[in-house]
């Protein structure tokens, strides 16, 4: 009976084993499928994923076209957009961004 219950066991362990590196060759390549998404999406999180402007996201291009461009930041009473920004009204929303990348720097809701 000893005969047959050693060589079960050694296959039963065998097969977890393999098992087991199949699992985490899985989680690997789930990992290394995650870091490929996240450089291709660049080091910002879009406004798109959450819905809500929030400072340190990218602003979708589409919020970046002149037509929601603030050109006249006093009659809103906004501050003097730095060099390089500009304010961009979303909705009821006003956001301060740079113009080169579009990351946003500040965020009034609401006004």
């Amino acid at each position: 009976m000893n005969k047959l219950i050693v060589p079960v066991l050694v296959a039963v362990v065998l097969a977890g084993g393999a098992a087991a590196q199949a699992h985490q060759r899985g989680e690997q390549e789930a990992r290394a499928q995650q870091a490929k998404q996240a450089a291709k999406a660049g080091p910002y999180r879009s406004v798109e994923s959450s819905g809500q402007l929030k400072r340190g996201e990218q602003l979708p291009p589409r919020y970046r076209t002149h037509h929601f461009v603030v050109e006249n930041w006093k009659a809103h009473r906004l501050t003097e957009p730095p060099p390089g920004h500009q304010w961009v009204q979303a909705g009821s929303d006003f956001a301060m961004v740079a113009i080169a990348t579009g990351v946003v720097q500040e965020v009034l809701v609401g006004r």
